[in-house]
């Protein structure tokens, strides 16, 4: 499995859940991370289907979207999405 992080060093939600995702993905070393940058990667922000609300972090498996999540959640949010999605 694979999470396709997508942020901009501009965007102040983006730095907020940089720390909360980091717990999440620490707790999960197999899930494979691919940084995306908003303005330096534009062709891959559009072929992603990514607006202009940032952050966005989708779960991929098989090079298809299991799902998405965007914009700041809390930690508890984010735990329960883990449960959910990273069994």
């Amino acid at each position: 499995m694979k999470a396709v992080r997508v942020g901009a060093l501009w965007c102040p939600s983006c730095l907020i859940m940089r720390s909360r995702w980091n717990k999440v993905f620490a707790a999960h070393p197999e899930i494979e991370i691919e940084e995306v940058d908003y303005d330096e990667q534009p062709q891959r922000v559009e072929n992603l289907a990514v607006g202009t609300l940032l952050p966005v972090v989708i779960l991929m498996k098989n090079d298809l979207e299991v799902t998405r999540v965007i914009g700041e959640k809390s930690a508890k949010d984010l735990a329960r999405w883990a449960e959910e999605w990273l069994r």
